[in-house]
């Protein structure tokens, strides 16, 4: 993934990125002619559907080894009509479908998956994960039924597997969609040494500390020098029909403490309508005990993940230094993704990063 020297190769995608001076580890090269060699194999239309193998592919690895990056390939260079979206937006986005549906609709994760399988060949989803027994449900009928349509399906996870669902109370509820992968898909680890997002320093450090008065100018500050209009004051918003206070609001920015944003009844899918309708967020007085909570680390981890995919600005002031502050709390993998994600936040390339299509689940 870094730039460099080109490499020859005679695959589709790996001379895609060689087009554009980005020189594939050994892994990221493996995972080019798995994907390369899958979409050689779909069918088209006119073939009779139901004779072809099922195709998929389960890219998995720690954070920042390029598992986007090839998604993304992919879908610059598919051949065939393609779909791409993030994993929060799709949970959204089906569950905002079965609400909507009529009651009599008893098989609507069936009659979904058969309207996407008829708008693409090739379905990517990014950021793979499982920590709720109803979505492992739901997501292994869904896919269940896009690999029986004889789709490509595409996911990318920092979690192998047989680690989906990782609670051992929960994991056995995984246990069906976690076959279902192994059946159909190659899965392909990215293995390696480099996190990548790593590679750039700071352009401009957006984690300030302690909390305190002196920090929070320090942020209204920083805000004024981006270029973000936010005035500052206590007032009031709308997420999802329930009112939460803010601290600054304007435009393009929108400021709260972590108590209200993290600590409430907030769910990803008010981090969701935040990065739609705000280009810039500002989180201050982020405490250690507050982090030490399972409820406020999995939220503040669901904001991160969000902003980042959709590229906005994230500014925050913490107690102590925010990777610090995450290095003394559990969940490795996620903790591991949240501060790569975290440092390329504060990148020049990523303050002027295009946010990536997403294709909307129920068009």
């Amino acid at each position: 993934m870094r730039k460099s020297g080109m490499r020859a190769s005679n695959t589709l995608l790996a001379g895609h990125f060689s087009q554009r001076n980005v020189v594939l580890d050994a892994s990221q090269r493996r995972a080019c002619d798995v994907l390369d060699g899958l979409q050689a194999r779909i069918p088209s239309r006119l073939a009779p559907l139901r004779r072809a193998p099922a195709l998929g592919a389960y890219l998995w690895g720690e954070p920042g080894r390029g598992k986007t990056m090839l998604m993304n390939g992919l879908f610059s260079t598919a051949a065939h009509p393609a779909r791409r979206i993030h994993y929060h937006q799709f949970l959204r986005d089906l569950h905002r479908g079965r609400a909507q549906a009529e009651k009599s609709q008893a098989d609507y994760l069936g009659t979904l998956a058969r309207k996407v399988a008829q708008q693409c060949r090739i379905f990517c989803l990014d950021e793979f994960h499982l920590h709720d027994v109803a979505d492992a449900i739901l997501m292994e009928r869904f896919l269940a039924v896009l690999l029986d349509e004889r789709v490509l399906v595409i996911l990318t996870s920092n979690y192998a597997p047989e680690q989906l669902l990782p609670d051992p109370l929960l994991h056995r509820h995984a246990l069906p969609l976690i076959a279902l992968i192994g059946k159909h898909m190659s899965i392909v680890r990215l293995d390696g040494e480099r996190d990548y997002r790593y590679r750039e320093p700071p352009c401009r450090q957006h984690y300030l500390h302690p909390c305190g008065e002196a920090t929070d100018q320090a942020l209204q500050n920083l805000v004024h020098t981006l270029g973000m209009s936010l005035r500052r004051g206590p007032d009031r918003i709308s997420l999802h029909g329930r009112s939460i206070p803010v601290r600054g609001l304007g435009e393009d920015g929108v400021w709260f403490d972590f108590q209200s944003i993290c600590l409430g009844p907030r769910s990803h899918l008010d981090y969701l309508e935040i990065s739609e309708r705000w280009s810039g967020v500002v989180v201050s007085d982020m405490l250690q005990s507050q982090l030490n909570k399972a409820d406020g680390l999995r939220r503040f981890i669901w904001l991160v993940d969000i902003l980042y995919d959709r590229r906005r600005r994230l500014l925050l002031g913490g107690e102590w230094p925010v990777e610090q502050m995450l290095r003394d709390v559990p969940c490795a993998v996620d903790m591991e993704r949240t501060l790569s994600r975290l440092a390329e936040m504060q990148s020049a390339s990523f303050a002027v990063a295009t946010p990536l299509e997403m294709s909307p689940l129920c068009p």
